[in-house]
């Protein structure tokens, strides 16, 4: 997310971090108009939680670098416009792979209590740390210096342990897709399950590389530079998600597999439709 208004104003940014900056946004809204492309042209229906979670994520990825480069390139234009951008499509951005990780589970797992309890816990997580978040950020640009400087220290607090509570709890959702997916393996050995367990495996391995990435770059305090890091590592996720979509729909209805996915999550040409 953003630091406070007092901290934005004495960013300097050497010339080298512009093009950084500028190469990020570029990867990020490459990747954002691909990624529509791919969701529009590869989904049969449009329909679904993972359609719309998708989507919706992908699209978000615009408005928040727009917001960023607002927010830190041109300080003129009111805060609460670049502000509103920022917490909108981050919103959408993190819960939304959260939703997208979720509405995907169903391919492996068919207890609905383990479904329902992911379910909830997004929910949960989302209202409690983006709805405190939005609060102290635009606290903290209010034009009274001691709301805004009480609500720039929780702040600062606040944006460390929610981007570290997301990423476990994507990292959480990863390790059942993983631990479910061993159990599969382990009733149906084979050279094709153990192919796509290896691909899904590195897929994962890649993802929380990615995860890490953000986190460390968070507390490393290179402020501009991980703000636009962030829309460029979801971006790269929701890209795989059409490889790791394609394994999971694989193993499910591999011939070796007891428990063949449900016919509702492909058109009879094969083209997704979750």
């Amino acid at each position: 997310m953003i630091r406070s208004r007092s901290n934005v104003s004495i960013i300097i940014l050497n010339s080298v971090e512009k093009y950084i900056i500028a190469v990020f946004v570029a990867i990020a809204w490459y990747n954002a108009a691909e990624l529509v492309v791919f969701c529009l042209s590869t989904f049969r229906f449009y329909r679904g939680w993972y359609f719309w979670s998708l989507l919706i994520a992908s699209l978000s990825l615009f408005p928040i670098c727009l917001g960023y480069i607002f927010y830190i390139f041109y300080p003129g234009i009111t805060y609460y416009l670049s502000i509103s951008l920022i917490i909108v499509s981050w919103s959408c951005m993190v819960t939304g792979h959260s939703l997208i990780l979720w509405s995907r589970l169903h391919l492996i797992i068919r207890s609905p209590r383990v479904l329902h309890l992911t379910l909830a816990m997004i929910i949960i997580d989302a209202i409690i740390l983006h709805g405190s978040t939005a609060v102290l950020l635009y606290g903290s640009h209010s034009n009274n210096a001691l709301l805004a400087s009480r609500c720039t220290r929780g702040y600062d607090i606040m944006e460390r342990v929610q981007l570290v509570i997301f990423c476990v709890q994507e990292l959480l959702i990863s390790g059942i897709y993983l631990w479910e997916t061993a159990k599969m393996l382990r009733l149906h050995p084979g050279p094709l399950h153990y192919k796509i367990l290896s691909q899904f495996l590195v897929i994962n391995i890649f993802i929380i590389i990615l995860d890490v990435a953000v986190v460390g770059i968070q507390f490393a305090g290179y402020y501009a530079l991980q703000v636009t890091f962030k829309p460029v590592a979801y971006s790269l996720k929701f890209k795989l998600e059409y490889a790791i979509l394609g394994r999971l729909i694989a193993l499910a209805t591999s011939p070796t597999s007891s428990e063949p996915l449900p016919s509702s999550s492909l058109g009879s040409s094969g083209t997704i439709t979750v």
